[in-house]
Protein backbone atom coordinates (compact mmCIF):
# COMPACT_ATOMS: atom_id res chain seq x y z
CA UNK A 1 0.00 0.00 0.00
CA UNK A 2 1.47 3.34 -1.06
CA UNK A 3 1.38 6.18 1.50
CA UNK A 4 -1.26 8.89 1.14
CA UNK A 5 -0.61 12.43 2.47
CA UNK A 6 -2.38 13.14 5.74
CA UNK A 7 -2.70 16.87 5.07
CA UNK A 8 -3.97 18.79 2.06
CA UNK A 9 -1.03 20.68 0.45
CA UNK A 10 -3.30 23.40 -0.96
CA UNK A 11 -2.74 26.08 1.74
CA UNK A 12 1.05 25.69 1.53
CA UNK A 13 1.10 25.89 -2.28
CA UNK A 14 -1.32 28.84 -2.23
CA UNK A 15 1.06 30.69 0.08
CA UNK A 16 4.00 29.91 -2.21
CA UNK A 17 2.20 31.08 -5.37
CA UNK A 18 0.28 33.92 -3.77
CA UNK A 19 3.06 36.49 -3.97
CA UNK A 20 2.54 36.61 -7.73
CA UNK A 21 -0.98 37.93 -7.24
CA UNK A 22 0.41 40.81 -5.20
CA UNK A 23 3.09 41.38 -7.84
CA UNK A 24 0.49 41.56 -10.61
CA UNK A 25 -1.71 43.89 -8.54
CA UNK A 26 1.22 46.23 -7.91
CA UNK A 27 2.24 46.23 -11.58
CA UNK A 28 -1.35 46.92 -12.68
CA UNK A 29 -1.90 49.77 -10.25
CA UNK A 30 1.55 51.27 -9.73
CA UNK A 31 2.94 51.00 -13.25
CA UNK A 32 0.14 50.48 -15.78
CA UNK A 33 -2.28 52.71 -13.81
CA UNK A 34 -5.35 50.65 -14.68
CA UNK A 35 -7.59 52.76 -12.43
CA UNK A 36 -6.88 55.94 -14.36
CA UNK A 37 -7.28 54.22 -17.73
CA UNK A 38 -10.73 52.89 -16.78
CA UNK A 39 -11.91 55.86 -14.72
CA UNK A 40 -13.97 57.35 -17.56
CA UNK A 41 -15.89 54.12 -18.17
CA UNK A 42 -15.66 50.71 -19.84
CA UNK A 43 -12.97 50.16 -22.47
CA UNK A 44 -12.91 47.35 -25.07
CA UNK A 45 -10.42 44.61 -24.18
CA UNK A 46 -8.39 45.05 -27.37
CA UNK A 47 -8.30 48.85 -27.00
CA UNK A 48 -7.11 48.57 -23.41
CA UNK A 49 -4.36 46.17 -24.44
CA UNK A 50 -3.17 48.60 -27.09
CA UNK A 51 -3.22 51.49 -24.61
CA UNK A 52 -1.23 49.46 -22.10
CA UNK A 53 1.22 48.32 -24.76
CA UNK A 54 0.54 44.66 -23.96
CA UNK A 55 0.10 41.59 -26.13
CA UNK A 56 -2.88 39.34 -25.47
CA UNK A 57 -1.19 36.80 -23.16
CA UNK A 58 0.20 39.32 -20.64
CA UNK A 59 -3.04 41.32 -20.78
CA UNK A 60 -5.01 38.18 -19.90
CA UNK A 61 -2.70 37.36 -16.99
CA UNK A 62 -2.75 40.91 -15.62
CA UNK A 63 -6.48 41.54 -15.98
CA UNK A 64 -7.43 38.10 -14.67
CA UNK A 65 -5.57 38.94 -11.46
CA UNK A 66 -7.53 42.17 -11.08
CA UNK A 67 -10.85 40.53 -11.88
CA UNK A 68 -10.19 37.73 -9.39
CA UNK A 69 -9.74 40.42 -6.72
CA UNK A 70 -13.07 42.06 -7.60
CA UNK A 71 -11.49 45.28 -8.91
CA UNK A 72 -12.60 44.99 -12.54
CA UNK A 73 -15.33 43.13 -14.36
CA UNK A 74 -16.18 42.12 -17.91
CA UNK A 75 -19.31 42.88 -19.93
CA UNK A 76 -19.00 41.36 -23.37
CA UNK A 77 -15.71 42.63 -24.78
CA UNK A 78 -15.57 45.59 -22.39
CA UNK A 79 -13.42 45.93 -19.27
CA UNK A 80 -14.68 48.20 -16.48
CA UNK A 81 -13.93 49.05 -12.87
CA UNK A 82 -16.26 47.52 -10.32
CA UNK A 83 -17.69 49.78 -7.59
CA UNK A 84 -14.81 48.65 -5.34
CA UNK A 85 -12.36 49.27 -8.16
CA UNK A 86 -13.74 52.79 -8.63
CA UNK A 87 -13.32 53.53 -4.94
CA UNK A 88 -9.83 52.02 -4.56
CA UNK A 89 -8.18 52.56 -7.97
CA UNK A 90 -9.73 55.70 -9.51
CA UNK A 91 -7.31 58.59 -8.84
CA UNK A 92 -10.33 60.92 -8.32
CA UNK A 93 -11.61 58.82 -5.42
CA UNK A 94 -10.79 60.08 -1.90
CA UNK A 95 -10.16 56.44 -0.97
CA UNK A 96 -7.80 55.62 -3.85
CA UNK A 97 -4.96 53.27 -2.85
CA UNK A 98 -2.77 53.86 -5.89
CA UNK A 99 -0.07 55.76 -4.00
CA UNK A 100 0.21 53.12 -1.31
CA UNK A 101 0.14 50.10 -3.65
CA UNK A 102 2.44 51.92 -6.05
CA UNK A 103 5.24 51.82 -3.48
CA UNK A 104 5.64 48.20 -4.47
CA UNK A 105 7.10 49.10 -7.87
CA UNK A 106 10.46 49.56 -6.13
CA UNK A 107 10.51 45.79 -5.50
CA UNK A 108 12.81 43.80 -7.77
CA UNK A 109 10.10 41.15 -8.18
CA UNK A 110 7.59 43.75 -9.38
CA UNK A 111 10.07 45.32 -11.78
CA UNK A 112 10.82 41.85 -13.13
CA UNK A 113 7.11 41.14 -13.64
CA UNK A 114 6.60 44.50 -15.40
CA UNK A 115 9.40 43.60 -17.80
CA UNK A 116 7.89 40.16 -18.45
CA UNK A 117 4.51 41.78 -19.13
CA UNK A 118 5.92 44.38 -21.50
CA UNK A 119 8.05 41.88 -23.43
CA UNK A 120 5.56 38.97 -23.29
CA UNK A 121 8.54 36.82 -22.42
CA UNK A 122 9.79 34.87 -19.40
CA UNK A 123 12.22 36.58 -17.04
CA UNK A 124 15.63 37.08 -18.63
CA UNK A 125 16.31 35.37 -21.92
CA UNK A 126 15.84 31.75 -20.84
CA UNK A 127 12.61 29.86 -20.19
CA UNK A 128 11.79 26.56 -18.51
CA UNK A 129 10.33 25.15 -21.73
CA UNK A 130 12.22 23.06 -24.26
CA UNK A 131 11.67 23.12 -28.02
CA UNK A 132 13.90 21.13 -30.34
CA UNK A 133 15.75 23.74 -32.38
CA UNK A 134 14.15 26.52 -30.33
CA UNK A 135 15.67 29.31 -28.27
CA UNK A 136 17.64 28.95 -25.03
CA UNK A 137 16.00 26.84 -22.35
CA UNK A 138 16.97 26.19 -18.76
CA UNK A 139 16.31 22.55 -19.63
CA UNK A 140 19.30 22.54 -22.00
CA UNK A 141 21.40 21.94 -18.88
CA UNK A 142 21.00 18.35 -17.70
CA UNK A 143 21.64 19.15 -14.04
CA UNK A 144 19.05 21.95 -14.07
CA UNK A 145 16.53 19.71 -15.83
CA UNK A 146 17.04 17.00 -13.22
CA UNK A 147 16.59 19.47 -10.35
CA UNK A 148 13.37 20.79 -11.92
CA UNK A 149 12.04 17.24 -12.43
CA UNK A 150 12.64 16.38 -8.78
CA UNK A 151 11.02 19.65 -7.71
CA UNK A 152 7.89 18.82 -9.71
CA UNK A 153 7.93 15.37 -8.10
CA UNK A 154 7.53 16.99 -4.67
CA UNK A 155 4.19 18.38 -5.75
CA UNK A 156 3.17 15.16 -7.52
CA UNK A 157 3.72 13.06 -4.38
CA UNK A 158 0.97 15.08 -2.73
CA UNK A 159 -1.46 14.75 -5.64
CA UNK A 160 -0.75 11.44 -7.40
CA UNK A 161 -2.22 9.26 -4.61
CA UNK A 162 -5.49 11.20 -4.83
CA UNK A 163 -5.53 10.91 -8.63
CA UNK A 164 -4.93 7.15 -8.46
CA UNK A 165 -7.69 6.78 -5.88
CA UNK A 166 -10.31 8.73 -7.87
CA UNK A 167 -9.51 7.87 -11.52
CA UNK A 168 -10.80 4.51 -12.72
CA UNK A 169 -8.60 2.92 -15.39
CA UNK A 170 -10.19 -0.52 -15.13
CA UNK A 171 -10.08 -2.03 -18.61
CA UNK A 172 -7.30 0.23 -19.91
CA UNK A 173 -4.18 -1.51 -21.21
CA UNK A 174 -1.58 1.14 -21.94
CA UNK A 175 -1.24 4.67 -20.62
CA UNK A 176 0.88 7.16 -22.55
CA UNK A 177 2.22 9.79 -20.14
CA UNK A 178 3.08 12.71 -22.45
CA UNK A 179 5.89 14.84 -21.07
CA UNK A 180 5.59 12.64 -17.99
CA UNK A 181 8.82 13.80 -16.36
CA UNK A 182 9.17 12.06 -13.00
CA UNK A 183 6.38 9.60 -13.92
CA UNK A 184 4.83 9.56 -10.45
CA UNK A 185 1.24 10.00 -11.63
CA UNK A 186 1.59 6.93 -13.85
CA UNK A 187 3.43 4.89 -11.22
CA UNK A 188 0.65 5.42 -8.68
CA UNK A 189 -1.91 4.38 -11.30
CA UNK A 190 0.15 1.26 -12.07
CA UNK A 191 0.00 0.30 -8.41
CA UNK A 192 -3.78 0.52 -8.37
CA UNK A 193 -4.34 -1.20 -11.73
CA UNK A 194 -2.15 -4.32 -12.06
CA UNK A 195 -3.07 -4.94 -15.71
CA UNK A 196 -1.99 -1.46 -16.81
CA UNK A 197 1.29 -0.64 -18.55
CA UNK A 198 2.73 2.84 -19.09
CA UNK A 199 4.92 4.72 -21.54
CA UNK A 200 6.75 7.75 -20.14
CA UNK A 201 7.59 10.12 -22.98
CA UNK A 202 10.13 12.84 -22.20
CA UNK A 203 13.75 13.98 -22.54
CA UNK A 204 16.76 12.14 -21.12
CA UNK A 205 17.31 14.07 -17.84
CA UNK A 206 13.67 13.65 -16.81
CA UNK A 207 13.64 9.96 -17.77
CA UNK A 208 16.70 9.29 -15.62
CA UNK A 209 14.75 10.55 -12.62
CA UNK A 210 11.65 8.58 -13.68
CA UNK A 211 13.64 5.35 -13.91
CA UNK A 212 14.91 5.90 -10.38
CA UNK A 213 11.41 6.46 -9.01
CA UNK A 214 9.97 3.50 -10.95
CA UNK A 215 12.56 1.22 -9.38
CA UNK A 216 11.81 2.58 -5.91
CA UNK A 217 8.09 1.90 -6.42
CA UNK A 218 8.63 -1.54 -7.96
CA UNK A 219 6.91 -0.86 -11.30
CA UNK A 220 9.89 -0.57 -13.65
CA UNK A 221 9.01 -3.85 -15.44
CA UNK A 222 5.69 -2.35 -16.56
CA UNK A 223 7.08 0.96 -17.83
CA UNK A 224 8.61 1.86 -21.20
CA UNK A 225 10.81 4.95 -21.05
CA UNK A 226 10.94 6.77 -24.39
CA UNK A 227 13.33 9.65 -25.00
CA UNK A 228 11.70 11.98 -27.53
CA UNK A 229 10.33 15.44 -28.21
CA UNK A 230 6.59 15.42 -27.48
CA UNK A 231 6.02 17.94 -30.28
CA UNK A 232 7.57 15.93 -33.11
CA UNK A 233 8.12 12.27 -32.22
CA UNK A 234 6.19 9.55 -34.11
CA UNK A 235 3.42 8.18 -31.91
CA UNK A 236 4.00 4.52 -32.67
CA UNK A 237 2.53 2.95 -29.52
CA UNK A 238 -0.81 1.24 -29.12
CA UNK A 239 -2.39 3.27 -26.30
CA UNK A 240 -5.93 3.65 -25.01
CA UNK A 241 -5.27 6.36 -22.43
CA UNK A 242 -3.21 9.55 -22.48
CA UNK A 243 -2.22 11.64 -19.48
CA UNK A 244 -1.14 15.26 -19.97
CA UNK A 245 -0.30 16.35 -16.44
CA UNK A 246 0.73 19.95 -15.83
CA UNK A 247 2.37 20.42 -19.23
CA UNK A 248 -0.11 22.41 -21.33
CA UNK A 249 0.27 25.46 -19.10
CA UNK A 250 3.94 25.64 -20.15
CA UNK A 251 3.01 26.53 -23.72
CA UNK A 252 1.11 29.11 -25.71
CA UNK A 253 -2.56 28.38 -26.35
CA UNK A 254 -1.76 27.51 -29.97
CA UNK A 255 0.92 24.98 -29.03
CA UNK A 256 -1.14 23.52 -26.18
CA UNK A 257 -4.08 22.93 -28.51
CA UNK A 258 -1.79 21.33 -31.09
CA UNK A 259 -0.42 18.93 -28.45
CA UNK A 260 -3.91 17.80 -27.49
CA UNK A 261 -4.73 17.26 -31.17
CA UNK A 262 -1.52 15.30 -31.66
CA UNK A 263 -1.99 12.81 -28.84
CA UNK A 264 -5.72 12.43 -29.44
CA UNK A 265 -5.06 11.42 -33.05
CA UNK A 266 -3.26 8.22 -32.03
CA UNK A 267 -5.69 7.30 -29.27
CA UNK A 268 -7.50 3.98 -29.65
CA UNK A 269 -11.29 4.13 -30.26
CA UNK A 270 -13.16 4.68 -26.98
CA UNK A 271 -9.83 5.70 -25.43
CA UNK A 272 -9.58 8.63 -23.05
CA UNK A 273 -7.30 11.65 -22.92
CA UNK A 274 -6.84 13.22 -19.48
CA UNK A 275 -5.69 16.78 -18.86
CA UNK A 276 -4.56 17.49 -15.30
CA UNK A 277 -3.99 21.13 -14.39
CA UNK A 278 -5.14 24.09 -12.32
CA UNK A 279 -7.85 25.81 -14.35
CA UNK A 280 -9.40 29.24 -14.24
CA UNK A 281 -13.16 29.60 -14.42
CA UNK A 282 -14.79 29.77 -17.85
CA UNK A 283 -16.03 32.88 -19.61
CA UNK A 284 -19.07 33.14 -21.84
CA UNK A 285 -18.58 32.68 -25.57
CA UNK A 286 -17.66 36.01 -27.18
CA UNK A 287 -16.66 37.68 -23.91
CA UNK A 288 -13.19 39.11 -23.32
CA UNK A 289 -10.87 36.24 -22.29
CA UNK A 290 -10.48 37.41 -18.67
CA UNK A 291 -11.58 34.82 -16.10
CA UNK A 292 -13.27 35.82 -12.83
CA UNK A 293 -10.91 33.62 -10.81
CA UNK A 294 -10.24 31.86 -8.60
CA UNK A 295 -7.62 34.24 -7.23
CA UNK A 296 -5.32 31.38 -6.20
CA UNK A 297 -5.16 30.14 -9.81
CA UNK A 298 -4.72 33.69 -11.10
CA UNK A 299 -1.66 33.89 -8.83
CA UNK A 300 -0.34 30.60 -10.19
CA UNK A 301 -0.90 31.93 -13.72
CA UNK A 302 1.38 34.85 -12.89
CA UNK A 303 4.08 32.47 -11.71
CA UNK A 304 3.86 30.38 -14.89
CA UNK A 305 3.79 33.49 -17.08
CA UNK A 306 7.09 34.66 -15.60
CA UNK A 307 9.02 31.43 -16.29
CA UNK A 308 7.54 29.84 -19.40
CA UNK A 309 5.53 30.48 -22.57
CA UNK A 310 2.09 29.78 -21.17
CA UNK A 311 -0.23 30.60 -18.30
CA UNK A 312 -3.12 28.95 -16.50
CA UNK A 313 -5.93 28.26 -18.94
CA UNK A 314 -9.66 28.36 -18.38
CA UNK A 315 -11.90 25.30 -18.32
CA UNK A 316 -13.59 26.41 -21.55
CA UNK A 317 -10.24 26.79 -23.34
CA UNK A 318 -9.10 23.27 -22.44
CA UNK A 319 -12.48 21.76 -23.27
CA UNK A 320 -12.41 23.50 -26.66
CA UNK A 321 -9.03 21.84 -27.37
CA UNK A 322 -10.50 18.44 -26.54
CA UNK A 323 -13.51 19.00 -28.82
CA UNK A 324 -11.32 20.33 -31.63
CA UNK A 325 -9.33 17.09 -31.37
CA UNK A 326 -12.51 15.08 -32.02
CA UNK A 327 -13.08 14.06 -28.40
CA UNK A 328 -16.27 14.19 -26.37
CA UNK A 329 -15.76 16.09 -23.12
CA UNK A 330 -16.82 14.07 -20.08
CA UNK A 331 -19.17 16.08 -17.87
CA UNK A 332 -17.54 15.01 -14.60
CA UNK A 333 -14.32 16.73 -13.57
CA UNK A 334 -12.19 15.08 -10.90
CA UNK A 335 -11.13 17.68 -8.30
CA UNK A 336 -7.58 17.41 -6.97
CA UNK A 337 -5.52 19.28 -4.35
CA UNK A 338 -3.99 22.69 -5.07
CA UNK A 339 -7.00 23.72 -7.21
CA UNK A 340 -6.28 20.93 -9.68
CA UNK A 341 -8.85 19.29 -11.90
CA UNK A 342 -8.75 16.31 -14.25
CA UNK A 343 -10.61 16.83 -17.52
CA UNK A 344 -11.49 13.85 -19.71
CA UNK A 345 -11.98 13.65 -23.46
CA UNK A 346 -13.34 10.40 -24.94
CA UNK A 347 -12.66 9.26 -28.49
CA UNK A 348 -15.72 8.04 -30.38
Amino acid sequence: MLPVPQFDPTPVLDAFRGSHLATLLTAAVGHFDIGARLAAGPVPFETLNETLGLAERPAIVLLTALRSLGLIDIAGRNVALTPMGQEKLDPASPFCLRGYIGLGVFSADVRNMIECLRRDHPAGDVSFVYHEGGGPSALDDEATAAVLTRAMADRARNIAPILARDLDLTGNRRLLDAGGGHGLYSFHLLHRFPALQAVILDRAPALAVAREYAAQMGVEARVEFVQADIHTCPLAWDYDAVLMANILHDYSARVAGALVQRFAAGLAPAGRLFVLDAFLNSVAAGDAPVAPGPAEVAAYSGLLFSICEGRCYRFDEAEDWLRAAGLTVHANRIPLPAHGSLLTGVKA
